[in-house]
């Protein structure tokens, strides 16, 4: 079982194509969906308006292929991540075949410290990134790149995060305002490259699918322009 979708089957990170980047993600089954916890910073807000219930995410057979695929990695790491590092040489080929620049996200759908397993260091001119909900989580490879995402729950960590000078991504209900916390926000739906940001600041993201009837506090209404 290969462990990397490619970019394009993501509207999102298809996106990531114009901009000249290859990127591949690996999707597991979020939270608690697979008997194991793979975000165990994850609030309710979060876990609701998950990816995972959304799009191609719906569909049986895609979250059965992210349930194994969890399984695997809690159940049998060494030959999971013997498998990864086979799918990171793949698209590095297929990037290097079309001219592009490959990179990969590992949290497509989880929130693993990644960090600790040493992928990074074995591919050092590769491009990582990902979001988390980890506040205690900035002891990375060079490249590795985290944007902080902001919940319900954990907005005094997101400010926190802008203070430091690092990035946080917030999700809002209807129009994306020019600043939050006093830092300004881009639109994080051009693309999914989160590398290229400006820092220190936001990405605004809009509430789509379940997030649109959100009443957690996950997703930020703005009130009064």
């Amino acid at each position: 079982m290969k462990l990397l979708s490619p970019g394009a089957s993501n509207p999102k990170t298809a996106k990531s194509e114009r901009l000249g980047y290859e990127t591949a993600i690996l999707h597991l089954a979020p939270h608690t969906q697979s008997g194991y916890n793979v975000c165990p910073s994850a609030s309710e807000g979060c876990a609701n308006a998950c990816l995972y219930h959304q799009g191609r995410g719906r569909m049986s057979s895609v979250q059965q292929a992210r349930l194994r695929k969890t399984r695997w990695y809690m159940e049998e790491r060494d030959t999971f991540l013997d498998q990864l590092r086979k799918d990171i040489v793949s698209l590095m080929r297929r990037a290097d075949r079309k001219g592009r620049t490959p990179c990969v996200r590992l949290n497509g759908t989880s929130d693993i410290r990644w960090e600790r397993h040493g992928i990074m260091e074995e591919f050092p001119e590769l491009q990582f990134y990902d979001y988390t909900k980890h506040a205690n989580r900035w002891e990375i490879p060079d490249n590795y790149h985290l944007t902080f995402s902001r919940s319900e729950c954990n907005e005094k960590d997101a400010v926190d995060a802008l203070t430091k000078g690092r990035n946080v991504a917030a999700v809002f209900a209807t129009e994306l305002p020019e600043m939050w916390q006093g830092v300004p926000v881009h639109d994080a739906d051009e693309h999914d490259l989160r590398f290229l940001d400006p820092v220190p600041s936001v990405a605004g993201l809009l509430a789509k699918g379940t997030a649109k009837k959100d009443t957690s506090g996950f997703v930020i209404i703005q009130r009064g322009g």
